[in-house]
């Protein structure tokens, strides 16, 4: 038996110093595991409230069809609408600005009488993007294969010091700031994003009568997988590629960033169901409580799916 408890104590000595070595992986695995989850969720969300609209239009189109009968006329416009497709295109597609009449627009950016609240933090932001969250594919031979990520990407600038592209729901803005000079404001307990309507900003931040689920109040919507695609895809403005499995990817992304100083952070265009029918557009704010001013400001067109 004495003999014994040498090996025993040298082979749990090394199950320690795998277990040790294996952990930052095993935990970097679950983080991305987890933030798949949730824009899954996110994204089922977004179809089900496609499905419901689906259903009324259908409805519509029914009563309208009764209506015509009526009438004597086969003149049907609903008819001729096309619904919307349950593909990995959908949120896409719903990202896309849409003509109905009485919808609040947003080429202008949001009013001085908003820009005014915002007192930026001057922390400078850079390689900024905006885009969607979908599926694209890449050959692998003659293989196509298909992954989520970033797609429809297209380049944003920063306007009056820290204001950031409008986007529309499902939209999402990609930016990237200086760690050290992010890291020095405090940790994400001293930020908080706060939202107002921008038609009356005095009735103060949505945040205190609306869950944070029906606005954007987390700034870190994608993982390194959806910014850093795989190789061999017909993506625009992409600035890297990787192989490999989405886990590898982010791993690679980490360390691209982590070489020339920088932090990512991304937003999404959350849509609502409290938003009215023509959608109302809000004005949000990144707010390092502390010092009392914000990272950056961006507007968007909060739709109800």
């Amino acid at each position: 038996m004495r003999n014994l408890k040498s090996p025993i104590i040298t082979f749990g000595l090394m199950v320690i110093v795998y277990s040790a070595g294996s952990h930052a992986q095993f935990l970097d695995a679950l983080k991305d595991t987890a933030s798949d989850l949730v824009q899954q969720a996110e994204q089922k969300q977004a179809i089900d409230a496609l499905k419901a609209k689906a259903g009324d239009l259908a409805q519509q189109a029914e009563l309208t069809d009764a209506s015509d009968l009526l009438k004597g006329t086969t003149n049907n416009p609903i008819q001729q609408t096309k619904q919307p497709e349950a593909s990995g295109s959908q949120v896409s597609n719903q990202a896309k600005k849409s003509s109905s009449a009485g919808q609040p627009a947003l080429e202008s950016g949001p009013g001085n009488n908003l820009i005014s609240f915002t007192k930026c933090a001057g922390l400078s932001l850079s390689n900024i993007m905006t885009g969607e969250l979908g599926n694209y594919t890449f050959q692998q031979g003659f293989s196509q294969e298909k992954r989520g990520g970033m797609i429809n990407r297209k380049p944003g600038k920063v306007n009056k010091g820290c204001i950031l592209p409008s986007i529309y729901s499902h939209q999402v803005i990609y930016l990237e700031v200086d760690t050290k000079s992010y890291e020095a404001l405090g940790n994400s307990n001293n930020w908080e994003m706060q939202c107002v309507k921008s038609a009356s900003p005095s009735a103060g931040v949505v945040g205190k009568s609306e869950p944070k689920t029906e606005y954007p109040y987390k700034v870190n919507w994608l993982s390194g997988k959806d910014v850093m695609l795989h190789c061999g895809h017909n993506e625009k403005h992409v600035e890297a590629c990787a192989e490999g499995s989405n886990s590898s990817r982010s791993g690679q992304y980490k360390k691209l960033l982590q070489a020339r100083g920088k932090t990512m952070l991304s937003i999404y265009g959350t849509a609502s169901t409290l938003a009215p029918a023509h959608g109302e557009k809000l004005y949000c704010q990144y707010y390092n409580k502390p010092s009392g001013k914000s990272l950056f400001a961006f507007e968007y067109l909060r739709t109800r799916s």
